[in-house]
């Protein structure tokens, strides 16, 4: 069975894309596109999150780049890695929300 359809009325400028694609093909299209642009707008709130993660981790931690630059070690054995990349985790799942 399928859900009974919902109808969303908008107000689009003439030169709207939208309008290139044939009449009878726009109703999927649209949606289509709506849901890739919520998709993208969750991705942006997750980057965001982890851009101001890494800044809090690069200013809190110095030894962090440090270790990057040297790179002579593994750093998933270093256990204040294993506890960002937990912390990464969780943010990425709050952003797939």
């Amino acid at each position: 069975m399928t859900k009974a359809l919902r109808r969303l009325t908008l107000r689009l400028t003439p030169d709207n894309p939208i309008f290139e694609i044939p009449l009878g093909e726009r109703n999927k299209k649209a949606e289509e596109l709506l849901r890739i642009g919520y998709d993208v707008q969750r991705l942006e709130r997750a980057v965001s999150k982890l851009e101001n993660l890494l800044q809090q981790i690069s200013t809190n931690n110095p030894t962090v780049i440090k270790a990057e630059q040297e790179d002579s070690s593994d750093p998933r054995l270093d256990p204040a890695f294993q506890k960002d990349l937990k912390l990464i985790r969780s943010i990425m799942n709050i952003g797939e929300k």
